[in-house]
């Protein structure tokens, strides 16, 4: 079930939101966290009923590994915790591996002796990539002693809460868990959270629905072309443009309408995306893309490598490592592997250049000078460089597009838009033009560079069991009128188009 369908929006949602309300005010808290988590295991279970038996396997297996790893430090037997631990990390990572990653490591194999694999390609259950960092993190903490209350209820709505459980943010058992006391938790009795959480959804849906699945139309055909052959350099270069801000978009979007759909359920969700193409460096960019998969990278893998504590060759190599593993994370190809290394190149570089400035203040008096748009132009075009890997299907298709981004005589130019009316504007957009792809891709890149988040747009704190702060009246009308017309807009384009899935699905 998508979030920009009309059986969520006007099915799901509505249904789940009332009988929620209705447990809590007729039997409480704890009924009504089990109704959630009903409801999130068959939002799950529309997409295909056999992985709800591979994601509830998962989770029983999880849940009963974390009470062996607290049993062991509770008996003061901290190297059976550590052993319970070690193999609850390698499960989960055996079951990611072997739906992510058979096919991908038979192919290569078969290929070196010029055969077929013997096996067709396996479906990636929904969410198993994101729902398998949240249970590995809950082992780890666990045997760091971080875990305080190991309840089968909670841990059940840690993993499955429906807004979070499909494409993230990558949410910390301890601030969710923590919102689940009617008594700490403020926004079970506010109606802004209900008001702000919709107005998530909203601006969400608009962005999903205008924005990215417009950028689509323009990028798609393009990256196609390019399995068989070179396509032409405008059309690279219109497809890599439009396809950095398709997936901005989307991203965004998902992001935003999780938040949304948490707070009108009276719970807080991490900030996962915060107008990373407003940075101006690839480490910048890295504190606002993914901010969640970021901070679990670094607290699971990058501190427990060694971090920076042995100098800096150590810190590069696992600088580096991390960025590879990020990669292979989203995907089973060379071309995310490649995708991975490039990053953790790019970072390499940035830190390095840090230290140099740091050793010399005349160097950085110099570089303080250069106009932050520099910054912000360079990392948002070595960004989209990165994102023709990421979006091509095979490395072929990648080198077919890198090679028409860089022939001679590729680039844009301003296009003619003979419209003389609303009429012909809106038919206009609608179409697949390539002239009218610029357009959107200028509309798409003002919207990036020149408009605030919508975090920003609505105060959002994402700290938990904080009431939501009242907007001054003249915000509230403002931020009104913009919300209805973006949710005006967006079912009316749903009307016109089938939904489609948000990219990050496929991770």
């Amino acid at each position: 079930m998508l979030f920009n369908s009309f059986a969520f929006l006007f099915l799901f949602l509505p249904v789940t939101l009332a009988v929620w309300t209705l447990c809590q005010r007729q039997w409480g808290l704890r009924p009504a966290l089990g109704w959630l988590v009903l409801a999130s295991l068959v939002f799950y279970a529309v997409w295909d009923v056999r992985y709800l038996v591979v994601l509830l396997s998962s989770i029983s297996i999880n849940f009963w590994l974390g009470g062996r790893i607290l049993k062991a430090r509770q008996q003061a037997l901290d190297l059976h915790a550590a052993r319970w631990m070690k193999a609850g990390i390698i499960f989960n990572l055996l079951v990611l591996g072997g739906f992510k990653y058979t096919y991908f490591l038979l192919a290569n194999l078969f290929a070196a002796f010029h055969a077929a694999p013997p096996i067709d390609p396996i479906v990636l259950p929904l969410a198993i990539s994101f729902v398998t960092f949240q249970k590995i993190a809950y082992l780890v903490d666990c045997r760091r002693g971080d875990v305080h209350r190991h309840n089968a209820l909670d841990y059940l709505f840690f993993v499955s809460f429906f807004p979070q459980l499909i494409a993230g943010p990558i949410v910390h058992h301890k601030p969710l868990i923590a919102q689940t006391r009617a008594d700490d938790n403020p926004l079970f009795r506010q109606k802004e959270a209900l008001i702000t959480g919709a107005c998530f959804l909203a601006l969400g849906l608009f962005k999903k629905t205008i924005l990215a699945d417009s950028m689509a139309r323009y990028a798609s055909p393009v990256f196609e072309l390019a399995r068989q052959t070179t396509p032409g350099g405008e059309a690279a270069w219109q497809a890599m443009l439009a396809y950095t801000l398709q997936l901005y978009f989307d991203f965004s979007a998902y992001s935003d309408m999780a938040i949304g759909l948490a707070l009108m359920f009276g719970f807080k969700l991490p900030i996962n995306f915060f107008s990373p193409y407003k940075a101006t460096s690839i480490i910048d960019f890295w504190r606002r893309w993914h901010m969640t998969l970021s901070s679990f990278l670094r607290d699971y893998l990058y501190i427990p490598l060694g971090g920076n504590r042995h100098g800096q060759f150590m810190r590069y190599r696992n600088l580096w490592l991390t960025m590879l593993l990020a990669g292979v994370w989203h995907g089973a190809g060379w071309n995310f592997f490649l995708w991975g290394a490039l990053h953790g190149s790019a970072l390499l570089i940035n830190h390095f250049w840090h230290h140099v400035l740091e050793s010399s203040p005349t160097l950085t008096k110099l570089w303080g000078k250069l106009p932050k748009t520099i910054a912000v132009a360079v990392t948002f075009i070595l960004v989209a460089f990165a994102w023709v890997l990421f979006r091509s299907p095979d490395m072929t298709s990648a080198a077919h597009m890198y090679a028409a981004l860089l022939q001679p005589g590729s680039g844009t130019y301003l296009p003619a838009l003979p419209w003389q009316n609303l009429a012909q504007v809106v038919e206009g957009l609608l179409s697949t033009s390539p002239d009218v792809g610029w357009l959107w891709i200028g509309i798409g890149m003002a919207v990036v560079w020149l408009l605030p988040n919508t975090t920003e747009l609505l105060n959002y704190d994402p700290s938990p069991n904080i009431a939501i702060t009242p907007l001054s009246e003249k915000r509230q009308i403002a931020l009104g009128i913009i919300t209805g017309i973006c949710l005006w807009f967006a079912l009316k384009w749903m009307a016109v188009r089938p939904a489609t899935e948000f990219l990050y699905f496929n991770f």
